[in-house]
């Protein structure tokens, strides 16, 4: 009697994991770099007493869009963006990260850092910009370079961003701020798959409207099973009070 109720409970609470994920995808719509995230779902078949089977809905997995989001210019000479494949690599506590998020400051100590406070690797190691030179140049390949105000205008080249690719972007682990970690080799972007570009960012990859349509539809089933719970409910109801009359 109570099968019907366990199946329309699995559909809500898959419903309610969609619901949580799209909600993650608008809160990001203009977080740079951010890369929209969706789920996966299948049949979970269950036989019963009699030879027939009842589907339960699974929440299978999920899964990211790793698509390159609009580049939006900002004029900020330290502000990034990767045209191509690549990601930036950023130094943690927990080892290194990466980014496609290359909206980059400089800290007390004159380091490239992102926005969080994490160090950007060039050559594997940190950044640092003596604040005493010129104006910030970044090249297409990562270059940094300034010409010296002092000593005559003779450039000085700080380094060259690290731009990574993998084997498989599919097993990079999202670890919030934009980052993502993985225990796959990287490897050195190939500088004819790439172009970095100063002054612009990469805007988040999510589809506002599409994300907006999906939370209305999500809204709808988990309102309609809802509705289906209750009448259930309500069915069980009278057919206990069939069999056990009330005195």
């Amino acid at each position: 009697m109570e099968t019907p109720t366990y199946i329309v409970l699995s559909r809500e609470l898959a419903l309610s994991r969609q619901m949580d994920v799209v909600a993650n995808n608008l809160a990001n719509t203009n977080t740079p770099g951010f890369k929209a995230e969706g789920m996966v779902f299948s049949e979970y078949l269950i036989k019963a007493e009699k030879p027939v089977k009842l589907s339960y809905v699974q929440d299978l997995a999920s899964y990211r869009d790793m698509s390159e989001g609009n580049v939006q210019k900002t004029g900020n000479a330290l502000d990034v963006a990767i045209q191509g494949k690549g990601y930036f690599v950023v130094q943690t506590s927990d080892g290194p990260r990466y980014t496609r998020n290359g909206r980059f400051e400089l800290n007390g100590a004159g380091e490239l850092v992102t926005g969080s406070g994490f160090r950007v690797l060039a050559g594997g190691a940190p950044i640092i910009l003596n604040p005493e030179d010129g104006p910030v140049t970044i090249a297409a390949d990562g270059t940094v370079s300034a010409d010296r105000t002092q000593g005559g205008n003779t450039p000085v080249i700080y380094g060259k961003l690290d731009v990574v690719t993998f084997p498989d972007e599919a097993q990079l682990k999202p670890q919030g701020n934009t980052l993502f970690a993985t225990t796959q080799p990287a490897a050195a972007a190939n500088t004819a798959d790439f172009k970095v570009q100063q002054g612009m960012i990469e805007g988040s990859n999510v589809e506002s409207i599409r994300e907006m349509t999906n939370m209305i539809w999500v809204q709808r089933n988990y309102q309609s099973a809802q509705k289906f719970l209750e009448g259930e409910h309500e069915r069980m109801r009278r057919a206990v009070n069939y069999i056990i009359p009330s005195s």
